[in-house]
């Protein structure tokens, strides 16, 4: 395209300092992904320039409707498909606003199908879970993306390497990312159903587990005196950690809040052992101080999330254990304060916690 085409659309200006890259860029948009200058006006005014060739193939061009238009292609009614998007984590689309191809028509066939066999509550209770993860998921790549290659290029003004990049990404690894998260489904299904071996359902799927949670001690304070980027490293360092100790005894991450942890298993020793191994492996890891609070008992699992009285007691445990030290329930040294163990169970008095009536009774767990 002639640069007179920028210049008179504003897009370019030849005495700016930027503008062989400012040029490269424009040329590279028109040229190779085939961009419009309409187009690329409009991507400058929603500030995503250099995404926009990433972007069109992750929306990829054909016909769109409407909401209400894919709902009644659908099969279902245009008040469910709004409760669905909104489920999902959406705002409310404009009634004319033309967002949605087949693969949304394929989403509303298949939660009308699941609609049948559970219930639109259920089924939109499970698009909800559906919807976070989704959403954590792309927040993560998005940053990751950001932080470790749109960042370094931008500090060397290298905008076409970030555009090609960006839309590089999308082609060749985004539909592999969509065939990964359907085998790392499959391998979660097949092993969180071994927690269940044993147990009779009920309406409140209530299980017995062990319940964990783990945090570095003096966090707050620590976090003021660093960087962001030695916060991050920080924060990775301590990810890794305890995500791989936690894996490697079996149990499951729950939930990450920051610089905690939460874990379950439904193999008490398991817990106890894995307890004293987080402390260990963060103090190996040069961390702050990590500690650890855990009970046992019924657990009522919905969402994938946990909750029930043993949830509330781990957590309070957790507020109330000295840095690099962990405390255990009554209950798990009830089960297992007998038995032959690698660790001990040592009496920490009767704390006063938070929402719990009267005194509660506490054990440090200690490596034999």
């Amino acid at each position: 395209m002639d640069v007179t085409a920028f210049v008179d659309a504003g897009l370019y200006d030849p005495e700016a300092a930027d503008a062989d890259v400012r040029l490269a860029l424009l040329r590279f948009l028109t040229e190779e992904v085939g961009a419009s200058i309409p187009e690329i006006v409009q991507a400058i005014e929603e500030d995503r320039l250099l995404s926009m060739a990433a972007l069109r193939l992750i929306r990829p061009e054909g016909a769109r409707s409407t909401l209400a238009q894919i709902a009644q292609r659908a099969g279902v009614s245009a008040t469910f498909a709004l409760r669905v998007w909104r489920a999902a984590g959406f705002p409310d689309p404009r009634p004319f606003e033309r967002n949605f191809g087949e693969a949304d028509v394929a989403l509303l066939d298949l939660l009308r199908i699941g609609r049948e066999f559970v219930g639109e509550e259920a089924t939109l209770q499970l698009v909800r879970t559906l919807g976070t993860a989704s959403a954590q998921i792309a927040e993560a790549e998005i940053s990751m993306v950001r932080s470790n290659m749109e960042a370094p290029l931008l500090a060397d003004q290298q905008f076409v390497e970030v555009a090609r990049t960006y839309r590089d990404i999308v082609a060749q690894l985004f539909p592999r990312i969509v065939d990964a998260i359907d085998t790392l489904h499959r391998h979660h299904v097949q092993a969180i159903s071994r927690r269940y071996i044993g147990t009779s359902p009920s309406t409140a799927n209530v299980v017995a587990l062990a319940v964990g949670f783990a945090d570095l001690s003096g966090y707050t304070g620590i976090s003021s005196k660093l960087d962001s980027v030695q916060l991050g490293i920080m924060l990775d360092r301590f990810e890794a950690t305890t995500g791989d100790v936690v894996a490697a005894a079996g149990a499951n991450v729950v939930k990450r809040i920051g610089d905690a942890v939460m874990f379950v298993t439904n193999a008490p020793g398991i817990a106890c052992t894995l307890a004293i191994d987080l402390v260990d492996a963060c103090a190996a890891a040069r961390l702050p101080k990590l500690r650890v609070g855990v009970a046992f008992g019924d657990v009522v699992v919905r969402h994938g999330d946990f909750y029930g009285p043993t949830v509330n007691l781990a957590a309070r445990l957790v507020a109330a254990a000295d840095p690099g030290t962990v405390l255990a329930d009554a209950t798990l040294h009830g089960r297992l304060g007998r038995m032959r163990t690698a660790y001990t169970f040592v009496p920490g008095g009767r704390l006063t916690l938070s929402g719990f009536d009267g005194p509660v009774e506490a054990f440090q767990l200690l490596r034999n």
